[in-house]
């Protein structure tokens, strides 16, 4: 599986997963076109399929990560699902590391903490496209960086995430999301392996 197509689908994960009202049929389509592995169609496909109405989107995203009326919020920031608080410094600390590492720097006024599941899938995509494009010298330093956020935050993170939401009834596109997440990171770690 080429990191290309890994970094691709990390960036559609990272748009599904951080904006409530991000239309990405067309761009499941032309993953799905490009010829993912199997564990990796299946859920694309799902996601593709279940597309919610642009006005249901928002409504479900809220629903599922703002504000639960029925249920539990399943939280998107790695420190409340690590700690049981935000900003857990033992979490952002070693993030901010990675995100330094890659001369990464978050929008001042973006007003979403470093550990949101979105922008760590962001970081992974850009993370994966310098391992393939960026200076040569600097190449093995991506790759190292990737695996470490593989391995420290996203693992633990969306099986977290994955676990919680068939709890709450979340939609089938949501549920496909997390699916996908949670195929993404093996492929991710043996593309990097090999690399």
């Amino acid at each position: 599986m080429s990191l290309a197509l890994l970094a691709d689908l990390a960036q559609i994960l990272a748009e599904a997963f951080l904006e409530p009202d991000a239309d990405l049929k067309e761009g499941l389509g032309q993953l799905l076109d490009s010829g993912p592995s199997p564990a990796l169609a299946a859920p694309l496909a799902r996601m593709q399929a279940q597309a919610l109405a642009p006005e249901d989107q928002p409504v479900e995203y809220a629903r599922l990560f703002l504000h639960a009326k029925d249920t539990d919020i399943v939280h998107l920031f790695e420190s409340v699902q690590a700690r049981g608080h935000h900003m857990a410094p033992e979490i952002l600390d070693p993030l901010k590391a990675i995100y330094d590492g890659a001369d990464l720097g978050l929008q001042e006024d973006l007003g979403i903490p470093p550990d949101h599941l979105g922008l760590e899938f962001a970081c992974l995509s850009y993370l994966l496209g310098q391992a393939i494009e960026g200076d040569p010298a600097e190449r093995p330093q991506f790759v190292d960086l990737a695996q470490r956020l593989l391995r420290e935050h996203l693992r633990p993170f969306v099986a977290a995430v994955a676990g919680q939401l068939p709890q709450v009834q979340a939609h089938p596109y949501y549920l496909a999301a997390s699916e996908l997440a949670s195929a993404l990171l093996p492929e991710t770690e043996k593309a990097l392996a090999e690399f």
